[in-house]
């Protein structure tokens, strides 16, 4: 069974992303914060998990995709769907 999380990305403006679209995430490690970019444009940072902890996130390492499943322009969050790496055994 493939466990999924679920991330709120806080957009930098009105960014017309579609459900379904392709979302790379980047560490930024000098301020700690995972960048959002759809089509290599940076459009927003995580603001937070919903159905995943922050250990989770961590070991999906510095770089990993996600595909998005609602965008609301009024509060400028876009959630995003991301496959959670399994534990090893």
């Amino acid at each position: 069974m493939v466990r999924k999380m679920k991330l709120f990305v806080l957009m930098a403006g009105r960014y017309d992303i579609v459900r379904g679209a392709k979302i790379c995430f980047h560490l930024d490690v000098e301020k700690n914060l995972y960048v959002a970019s759809c089509d290599r444009k940076d459009f927003g940072i995580v603001k937070f998990l919903k159905d995943g902890s922050k250990k989770e996130l961590q070991m999906l390492g510095a770089e990993f995709t996600g595909v998005v499943l609602h965008t609301d322009l009024d509060q400028y969050l876009t959630e995003v769907l991301v496959k959670a790496k399994e534990k090893a055994a």
